[in-house]
């Protein structure tokens, strides 16, 4: 049975949150003149297929429409001119589907792949129409966010994985309509490369060789391309189902770097910052006046926190960061080491213990290094020298940032 991805949902419980931008976007538009003008224009600039004489085509979109359960929808198919680049995309508007093929796609694709092909553009129907219609609207609200150049980068990103997400959704009516991965795979290869012959197995190999490489590159992840996700993701499904959802969110979602935060990864790595100086600000002699306002131009709203614990948990979150935000975290220590100088050496041998307490220890050496200008024989130097003047703080139990 085919559901919404977890990922469709949260970006539709955050719109629907925000109760002027969900009804903005949800209010009627005059459709009918929007799809009669649609129409003109797709009438002039595309061959339209005939369901009376391309069988070809229309016999395989029954298939599709009856395994996907839209049976009583209409959809028109057309062949886009003027243009070699290879695609297919569909447009639903006014109870309507409307599915455009553009270049050589259906001369390079065999049956099963025009199958997999038809059967993924109608499934985005088919997600448009579940929970009553609320994620085509997140759809629009997101991607109108997104295309204004004013919006944030974390906007971009939240747009990109909710249309991966779709795609990804979308290969699953694929599956369901042929029952098989290879047409699945293939397809999209051969959209994307032009390529006449494709292997899907041979591809899927390729994918798992790329993602068996993070295993080695752990807190640094890589940049894995669309396709080999989607590939990969689809035969996870074929042999785990609802079970594989975990592993393809972790294969998306795993790694995030500090400049692709989504939404989402943005507000938890605020959360984090939070936290974290809360620790690093626990000692009263670290509390004076220029600190707290140093942390209040992080957040606004920032309090102490007499409770915060640097427990096992936050030690495994910290440590299994995206190198990006470790280097980030770093930056924040120096930037709280150097902001009030009557403290003189004590915050840094204070920063050089907590790193290493935190997992951060080999991330901190760099950032000195780098703009203390250190060798590393004046790094060690520094370390010795900064640690000595901390040591000689006392500091009462309650300040303590450490478990029992």
């Amino acid at each position: 049975m085919l559901q919404s991805l977890p990922y469709h949902q949260k970006v539709r419980e955050h719109f629907k949150s925000q109760p002027k931008t969900w009804d903005y976007f949800t209010v009627e538009k005059n459709k009918e003149g929007q799809l009669e003008q649609f129409k003109s224009e797709l009438l002039k600039n595309t061959y339209k297929f005939d369901p009376a004489v391309d069988h070809f085509i229309y016999d395989k979109l029954t298939i599709a429409k009856e395994k996907l359960e839209l049976q009583n929808l209409p959809v028109t198919v057309y062949q886009a001119q003027y243009t070699d680049e290879l695609n297919a995309t569909i447009v639903y508007l006014a109870g309507e589907a409307h599915i455009v093929f553009s270049g050589a796609v259906t001369k390079l694709l065999d049956e099963e792949e025009l199958l997999a092909v038809l059967a993924h553009e109608l499934t985005h129907i088919k997600l448009y129409s579940m929970l009553d219609g609320d994620l085509e609207v997140a759809d629009r609200i997101i991607t109108a966010i997104a295309n204004n150049h004013n919006s944030e980068a974390s906007y971009y990103e939240t747009a990109r994985l909710f249309r991966l997400y779709t795609e990804i959704f979308c290969d699953r009516g694929a599956y369901k309509v042929t029952g098989k991965t290879a047409p699945v795979i293939s397809s999209l290869v051969k959209v994307s490369t032009g390529l006449d012959k494709v292997n899907a197995e041979s591809y899927l190999k390729q994918a798992d060789e790329i993602f068996s490489a993070e295993n080695d590159l752990k807190t640094a992840g890589i940049s894995h391309p669309e396709n080999f996700i989607r590939a990969r993701a689809i035969q996870l499904w074929h042999q785990q189902q609802e079970l594989a959802e975990p592993e393809i969110i972790k294969m998306i979602e795993g790694h995030s770097n500090l400049d692709q935060l989504d939404i989402f990864k943005q507000k938890e790595l605020a959360g984090l910052t939070r936290n974290f100086l809360q620790l690093f600000l626990k000692p009263k002699w670290f509390q004076s006046t220029m600190v707290i306002s140093q942390a209040k131009q992080y957040f606004t709203d920032f309090t102490l926190d007499a409770k915060a614990v640097l427990d096992e948990k936050t030690i495994e979150t910290l440590s299994t960061l995206h190198t990006s935000i470790q280097d980030y975290l770093a930056y924040v220590l120096l930037d709280f080491v150097l902001i009030d100088p009557t403290l003189e050496e004590i915050p840094a041998g204070w920063a050089i213990q907590f790193a290493e307490d935190a997992q951060l220890k080999d991330t901190y050496d760099v950032v000195l290094k780098k703009e203390m200008k250190f060798s590393d024989k004046k790094l060690q130097q520094y370390k010795q020298k900064m640690l000595s003047a901390y040591y000689e703080v006392k500091e009462n139990e309650g300040e303590q940032i450490y478990e029992g």
